[in-house]
């Protein structure tokens, strides 16, 4: 038994917090706005129409049926006297002594009463006719059942007569001995005031009931006869249509109630689950809304900060983070973002006690439609990436000092030759690499490669390549050979996914008075003569791609005026705002712009073009160039 009042309980308790949420409250009054609202309108409208037109035809017809019951009543009368006509007269005194007569009417020829007389021991109603000379009585039995059982009157109205001053007259209501009450002789006053032929009719209260009171005179008589219609009578279709409604607007309510309550119970299961997930979450997790109100968080960054407790530009930070919410969701409605839908920024902080954070922050698209047509909101992430930052410096540090050990820190003198190098790693270290030698016997050669990846490991692997490429330069003289035994060191000594990289050379043989062009699967080399400028196509696989090949080098002999520019492809894929890519059109104008400079003012120029045209984007990769003149 206990076990069932708790489980009573536990679903009492339940259903409170269910209908006490805003979800409920939201969902049941949206319901409630656009459902019952407008059906209550359109069915009171109708309700009120019907009401309306039913009094409209309820006079008329009352007043139709008044006339047609006054005249079968003045009938029925007639037609009793007409039959009685032939009964003695009774003398002037016998009758006053026996009945209330109304003297008013003892001057007329002859006149008609309805009286009440005691012959017996019972006072009964009469009609009296006299013609001066003498008096007829007619006992009114008749019309009492008459007006108690009318054909042209509902068994639910109440029909009695009434001479023309309203002090006297005979009733269909049992209950009343058959004659009319002081209460409604008060309430006919009016109606027999008018003085008129017409039919009348007005509503009056009786026992806090209505009644539709029609009278009308009868034309041959000094009679009054009236009609009592309960109002509710008339009003009974409407009160069953308003019945139906009320009924129908009750079951809707319900209907409702319950759909509000079970789609706002399933809403908080969900809720809870979220939140349990953002609680085990390990960073700050906020759930907005597309209006950019909170709908669940977890606000820790730290175990020891919250959310409330971070400032940025001495502002509150969850101030600035739900303007930053709402101009994202503004970027995904206005389509400025079509492709992103994740953004990832990182920020500077300050706490309450003065220390510093560094902050990333994830903004995401949630949704609840399936199709993904609209976002219903944003689910931020905020990550206190502080020690990563630091790790990330000290390792950037190191990589830094080992790449300046591995690539050339200083120009050297060759002759002959007259060169300039431009490097702009995508961080603070790259994976590009870049290479003069000096192999003596007046051969010189210059290298470039891209190893794939940035960063420390992409560092890691360009310092093996140089280690690689200084082996086999210096010792092999053939440049076919190069090509052959840099691909075979490549495929054996780098792991995946460092395994193919692309990479050219320039091999200047001033003995021979000739210059030999090894590319292996590199874009970048572009070469201006007295004949114009030449793109040469990539001559063979990238080194690790195939384990063997047929190595093709080209020759042309060294010619005062020659330029070469070598280049990675991070400089052919610099673009601006408007996805437009500096290569090809825009560099090679660059390049003709620039051919009666000096190279070092052709460097310097083309560090302000990468800036000047990126339009401040960020780069793509890194970007390594090396032009050399032939001097």
């Amino acid at each position: 038994m206990k076990t069932f009042i708790d489980k009573v309980r536990n679903v009492y308790s339940n259903f409170i917090y269910v209908i006490r949420t805003k979800s409920f409250y939201k969902l049941f009054l949206s319901l409630v706005l656009f459902i019952i609202l407008p059906y209550s309108i359109i069915a009171g409208r109708m309700i009120y129409f019907e009401y309306d037109n039913a009094l409209d035809w309820n006079q008329r017809f009352q007043l139709i049926r008044i006339q047609l019951l006054a005249i079968d009543i003045e009938n029925q009368i007639q037609d009793q006297l007409q039959k009685e006509f032939t009964k003695p007269k009774k003398n002037s005194d016998e009758i006053r002594t026996f009945c209330k007569l109304d003297s008013s009417d003892s001057k007329q020829e002859v006149f008609f009463q309805m009286v009440r007389c005691h012959f017996s021991e019972e006072e009964q109603s009469y009609f009296l006719l006299s013609d001066g000379n003498g008096y007829r009585i007619y006992p009114s039995t008749f019309i009492e059942e008459a007006l108690l059982d009318s054909p042209f009157s509902d068994p639910n109205e109440g029909l009695f007569l009434l001479n023309s001053k309203g002090d006297f007259g005979i009733s269909g209501f049992i209950e009343d001995d058959f004659l009319v009450s002081e209460e409604w002789k008060e309430k006919t006053k009016s109606s027999l005031q008018t003085n008129s032929n017409l039919p009348t009719l007005k509503e009056v209260k009786k026992d806090d009931l209505g009644f539709f009171l029609v009278g009308v005179p009868l034309y041959g008589l000094p009679i009054h006869l009236f009609v009592v219609s309960p109002i509710n009578l008339v009003l009974q279709p409407i009160l069953s249509t308003l019945k139906t409604n009320l009924t129908t607007l009750s079951g809707i309510l319900l209907f409702t109630f319950f759909i509000s309550f079970f789609i706002s119970l399933k809403e908080i299961e969900s809720k809870q689950k979220l939140k349990l997930i953002l609680k085990e979450f390990p960073h700050a997790a906020i759930l907005f809304d597309s209006t950019g109100n909170v709908l669940l968080e977890n606000p820790y960054i730290e175990p020891t900060i919250q959310l409330k407790d971070v400032f940025i530009y001495q502002d509150s930070f969850v101030l600035w983070l739900k303007k930053e919410v709402l101009v994202f969701l503004k970027e995904i409605k206005d389509q400025k973002m079509e492709q992103q839908q994740l953004r990832k920024e990182e920020l500077e902080v300050f706490t309450n006690n003065g220390e510093n954070l560094l902050l990333e922050i994830t903004y995401q698209i949630w949704y609840l439609e399936q199709d993904h047509q609209s976002a219903s909101g944003a689910l931020i992430l905020v990550q206190d990436v502080t020690k990563k930052r630091l790790e990330f410096e000290k390792e950037m540090d190191y990589a830094r000092d080992l790449q300046k050990k591995y690539l050339p820190s200083r120009i050297q003198i060759f002759p002959k030759l007259d060169y300039e190098i431009l490097y702009r790693p995508l961080i603070q270290v790259g994976g590009d690499y870049y290479d003069y030698i000096d192999l003596g016997n007046n051969r010189y050669i210059f290298a470039l490669g891209d190893v794939i990846g940035h960063g420390v490991k992409a560092a890691m692997m360009m310092t093996v390549l140089k280690v690689l490429f200084h082996q086999i330069a210096k010792t092999e003289p053939d440049p076919s050979q190069i090509l052959l035994k840099m691909n075979e060191g490549i495929a054996t000594h780098f792991p995946d996914p460092y395994a193919f990289v692309p990479f050219l050379f320039l091999l200047f043989d001033l003995n021979q008075n000739f210059v030999y062009y090894g590319n292996a699967g590199h874009p970048g080399m572009v070469h201006f003569s007295k004949n114009g400028p030449e793109c040469y196509e990539k001559l063979n696989p990238m080194f690790g791609m195939l384990p063997k090949f047929s190595p093709k080098v080209l020759e042309f002999p060294i010619t005062k005026g020659d330029r070469f520019y070598l280049f990675t492809d991070g400089l052919k894929d610099v673009e601006n705002f408007k996805q437009e890519k500096l290569w090809e059109n825009e560099l090679m104008g660059f390049f003709h712009t620039m051919e009666n400079n000096h190279m070092s003012f052709i460097k310097q120029e083309l560090d302000s073009k990468i800036r000047s045209f990126s339009e401040g984007k960020d780069l793509l990769d890194d970007i390594t160039w090396i032009g050399i003149d032939i001097i």
